[in-house]
């Protein structure tokens, strides 16, 4: 049986592979071509194609976000990326299997397709003499890279001036910014087999970086670890705060495009005096980077951000508010006002206040009062035991809606005991736990149920206070979670079975309504997860 490839390269290349693939004695089947890097995504969940192809195309940062989307689908076709050195010269790299001559038969394809028209050369470390040279290039930029990690740990001046000389370091001597891109906890488990190409793309994601860098007064750019990228920015040259203020927003602006990977925390320090100052630059990063989750919508961390945004709360007016929510939950649970006096409490005084302990006392509270009084109906705890670190991931945005959409859930798996009183509620409420893992809509189900679909849609969300479609899509992933919980399938398999047929989209919606992706969901709670 042919091996199915999707493309996303060139035009020329794509008519060559095309041509190649009808002599390969049918071992291949070229089954579409795209021309975006998001198509091209869609594609390959929508396709899931056993190879890949594509062209390693500016900004970098695309494809990050296409190695986070294959992670978190549990995707791992074999890739093949490539970049285009001139007219007539490309580089590759190519997942490796060292048990397997396939992807060897899948070089011979590319190569010898290309041939007559570009000298293809190896973009990975091997036996050849071109293998070697890009050994050796990257010896080279890891002995440099040692040097500038020192330099974070904290040196005096001296080592410094030694470290610039020795690696000829694109470092002043005086004034600088650490800007710092976090990969959170993206895990590559295929690394071993694609490493090569993960590698590449960092070197390509750090000489962008560079280029933005060399538009104003120069810096250095390495990787601390495989996830976390560092900027050493060199101050800009004035004596002006004004001038160097609005041209420190525009180099950041300039890097916030160069790194919009979707997983990623960016973050800003203050201005930094001396060498010897980037030590505690550094730890403030890690002090600081839990805040993201109060500041998510920021498109870069700082310090100064921080400061503004962070305002005192009066703890007598949290315990009011919750004292509130806690009866409206207790006696008065379908009342609009408790949704209200919860956007209040989450948004407008804690969010401003930056305080993890006022976040996770009025979440505890607030859960113990829906088991008081829902317990019987709860399947689980809904307490987790996260720490700021964890949450990192998440947002306090996210954390409301997950207690806005337990409510509407809890609404719909009490609606037949005494709280909702319209029939034709009730009946759209049993049509979408009987359905949910089909292909419904809001007119499938009015014409199923007989019903005028604008008037169900009217009546569902002045009963519920949630529109029948956001009610479906609720409840399939509640079931999609419980399904994550308890058992070892795939990801997409999951999601066809809650109803979810392109696991892009499912994992999308996943992550808006939960603060998670479905794999960093699995991995926390599936004890079985390998």
């Amino acid at each position: 049986m042919a091996s199915r490839i999707l493309l996303f390269v060139d035009p020329q290349i794509s008519q060559l592979l095309y041509q190649s693939a009808s002599s390969f004695h049918s071992q291949f089947d070229i089954i579409c071509n795209t021309s975006s890097f998001e198509e091209f995504s869609d594609k390959v969940f929508e396709l899931k194609p056993d190879i890949v192809i594509f062209h390693l195309a500016s900004p970098i940062y695309q494809a990050q976000n296409f190695f986070a989307d294959l992670a978190e689908a549990e995707l791992s076709p074999i890739l093949l990326a490539y970049s285009t050195i001139s007219k007539e010269k490309l580089t590759y790299a190519i997942t490796t299997y060292h048990d397997s001559n396939f992807p060897n038969e899948l070089e011979n394809f590319f190569t010898t397709a290309l041939h007559e028209h570009y000298h293809c050369f190896p973009n990975y470390i091997g036996e050849s003499d071109t293998a070697n040279l890009i050994m050796n290039q990257r010896l080279e930029k890891l002995e440099r890279t040692e040097f500038l990690k020192d330099i974070l740990r904290g040196v005096t001046k001296g080592e410094f001036l030694y470290y610039q000389k020795q690696a000829e370091l694109r470092l002043k001597n005086d004034g600088y910014f650490l800007y710092l891109w976090d990969l959170q906890d993206i895990e590559y488990v295929d690394h071993h087999l694609n490493k090569n190409i993960y590698y590449w793309v960092g070197e390509i994601l750090c000489e962008e970086c560079q280029t933005v860098l060399d538009q104003y007064n120069g810096g250095e750019v390495f990787y601390i670890s495989p996830t976390l990228l560092c900027l050493i920015i060199n101050d800009v040259q004035t004596n002006s705060e004004v001038t160097r203020y609005q041209t420190l927003e525009e180099l950041t602006k300039k890097l916030n495009y160069v790194l919009n990977c979707k997983t990623a925390v960016r973050y800003r320090s203050k201005r930094i005096k001396t060498i010897e100052d980037i030590r505690p630059a550094y730890d403030t990063f890690h002090r600081l980077k839990g805040y993201h989750f109060f500041c998510r919508e920021a498109e870069v961390l700082t310090p100064s951000l921080l400061d503004k945004s962070s305002k005192e709360v009066d703890c007598n007016e949290i315990e009011q508010s919750l004292k509130q929510i806690k009866e409206y939950i207790q006696h008065q649970f379908t009342n609009p006002q408790l949704l209200q006096l919860l956007e209040e409490l989450f948004l407008e005084k804690i969010k401003p206040s930056l305080n993890y302990q006022l976040y996770f006392y009025s979440q505890t509270g607030i859960y113990a009062a829906l088991h008081e009084k829902f317990g019987a109906v709860l399947k689980q705890s809904l307490i987790e035991n996260t720490s700021p670190q964890e949450l990192i991931y998440s947002s306090i945005e996210q954390k409301y809606t997950d207690i806005l959409e337990t409510i509407h859930l809890l609404r719909g798996e009490v609606s037949n005991r005494y709280m909702i009183k319209n029939p034709m509620v009730l009946e759209a409420i049993d049509y979408i736990h009987e359905h949910f893992e089909e292909d419904i809509n809001l007119k499938t189900m009015a014409d199923d149920l007989r019903i005028n679909h604008s008037y169900l849609s009217q009546i569902f969300t002045k009963e519920m206070g949630i529109t029948l479609k956001k009610y479906l899509i609720t409840y399939r992933i509640q079931k999609a979670k419980e399904m994550l919980e308890s058992s070892n399938e795939l990801v997409y398999t999951i999601a066809a079975k809650v109803g979810f047929f392109e696991a892009k989209h499912f994992s999308k919606t996943f992550k808006k309504i939960t603060g998670h992706t479905p794999l960093q969901y699995k991995k926390q709670f599936s004890k079985d997860f390998i």
